[in-house]
């Protein structure tokens, strides 16, 4: 396999996890799940098939469940006087769902966004969907309820939009930038995981869903952190470059799923939301 299917396949796996974190914020509309299951026939389609414009379908499903969430949930924020800060960060995940889409459909039709090829748009695509969608949807589903370590979420929802961005700007033509993405994600991401494993110890499955994450966390930050420093020497697999077969598949495989499942069984999820 290139290093180019190996991505195809990674996308495809991401969208099939990263809209799951939406139900963590709340019951998703009627009809979701069998929307969510086409989109994601619509993506494989596009990306091995002859017809890569079936990927706008896709967009079309992130881009409307967005908006339809900001209509509903905005809703519920301003009856129950939620604050301002706390909604945004409610729709952080699916903002960056929708980004995800757009460099999807640009990689498979070749549409040279910003001026990258398909390499670069799947990158974007995978941090979009894996650290974006479906690790900061689970924080943001934390964010939202009532607890000690509330403040701790919100604020990593947030640090962890701007650290992502930087990422994405920095892979390739504002190198410089990258590094300050991959230093908020090392503060952001694993404080907000350690608080949820305080919070979650007595629960086994979500604490030990949570370690795992946590763990497979700090294994793809290190490997960041030495591809930034330019010492990683783990080889490349059938000319794969370790940074995709090895922090892009412990990302998606691991991580991303890990945490989601920590969340949904912990039930402090569910909490009664915070009110003024």
């Amino acid at each position: 396999m290139t290093e180019l299917g190996l991505l195809r396949l990674m996308v495809l796996v991401s969208v099939a996890v990263a809209p799951l974190s939406r139900r963590l914020l709340g019951p998703p509309p009627r009809g979701w799940s069998v929307a969510h299951a086409l989109g994601i026939g619509l993506v494989a389609a596009a990306l091995v098939g002859p017809l890569p414009q079936l990927a706008y379908g896709w967009l079309v499903f992130c881009v409307g469940g967005a908006l339809m969430f900001a209509v509903e949930h905005g809703a519920a924020l301003r009856a129950a006087s939620r604050r301002t800060a706390t909604a945004f960060a409610a729709g952080v995940p699916l903002a960056f769902g929708v980004i995800a889409a757009t460099w999807i459909a640009g990689a498979t039709n070749d549409l040279r966004i910003l001026g990258y090829g398909p390499h670069f748009s799947f990158y974007a695509a995978l941090h979009g969907n894996v650290l974006g969608w479906t690790l900061l949807g689970g924080v943001a589903a934390l964010a939202q309820r009532a607890g000690r370590f509330q403040r701790v979420h919100l604020a990593t929802v947030f640090l962890g939009f701007a650290s992502f961005l930087l990422v994405a700007l920095g892979i390739d033509r504002l190198a410089w930038l990258k590094p300050l993405g991959v230093l908020g994600l090392t503060l952001a991401l694993p404080l907000s995981m350690l608080a949820f494993l305080i919070d979650a110890r007595g629960n086994r499955a979500a604490f030990a869903l949570g370690a795992l994450a946590f763990g497979a966390l700090v294994l793809t930050l290190a490997l960041a952190w030495l591809n930034e420093l330019g010492s990683l020497s783990v080889e490349p697999l059938g000319g794969i470059r370790a940074m995709v077969w090895l922090h892009g598949l412990v990302n998606g495989l691991v991580v991303g799923p890990a945490w989601l499942g920590a969340v949904a069984t912990s039930g402090l999820a569910t909490r009664p939301p915070e009110t003024p």
